[in-house]
């Protein structure tokens, strides 16, 4: 009996428990316009040359990448979407979405739609989220998911959108 509520309990720590996820600062760990919270099994990278941070999910099913661009006007980069696209994605199907949300007290612009990944050739959602990240400063986090994505994929990239802080220091 005692066993059994022991096994219990450690099942129920287990599920409680948050997987394990490293924290990644953009433009650089040493001065971050914005941090987010990647899970360690995506393998994130920081690429110091291009201040970005990239990751990709176990069995490639999701990709993700982060930068900064200059240029205060937020809703004008948000409208040069197509371009930033054009670099993932053969092509864009019609009837792209966009949605404000708010995280962290911060206002996220999401841009919602599909196409055909540049890299695989398979057919792929996609999300873009641009915030203001400071000064002249705008955050982009650019993530796409297979059709076939298992759930959790989709909770992870949520939760990775959830986590953006400006400001904030690793």
């Amino acid at each position: 009996m005692k066993l059994t509520q022991v096994a219990f309990v450690a099942v129920a720590l287990a599920f409680a428990l948050p997987a394990r996820a490293d924290t990644m600062s953009v433009p650089t760990k040493e001065a971050p316009a914005y941090t987010f919270d990647v899970p360690s099994n995506w393998k994130p990278k920081a690429n110091v040359d291009d201040e970005s941070v990239e990751a990709s999910a176990p069995g490639d099913h999701a990709y993700l990448s982060a930068w900064i661009a200059k240029g205060s006007d937020q809703q004008a980069i948000v409208k040069d979407m197509e371009t930033t696209l054009k670099d993932a994605l053969k092509s864009i199907d019609p009837g792209s979405s966009e949605q404000t949300i708010e995280v962290n007290g911060l206002k996220v612009v999401v841009t919602k739609g599909s196409g055909i990944d540049k890299r695989a050739g398979n057919k792929v959602q996609f999300r873009v989220a641009v915030f203001a990240a400071g000064g002249d400063k705008v955050g982009i986090v650019y993530s796409d998911y297979d059709n076939d994505a298992p759930d959790d994929t989709m909770k992870a990239l949520q939760g990775i959108i959830g986590s953006i802080k400006v400001g904030a220091k690793k």
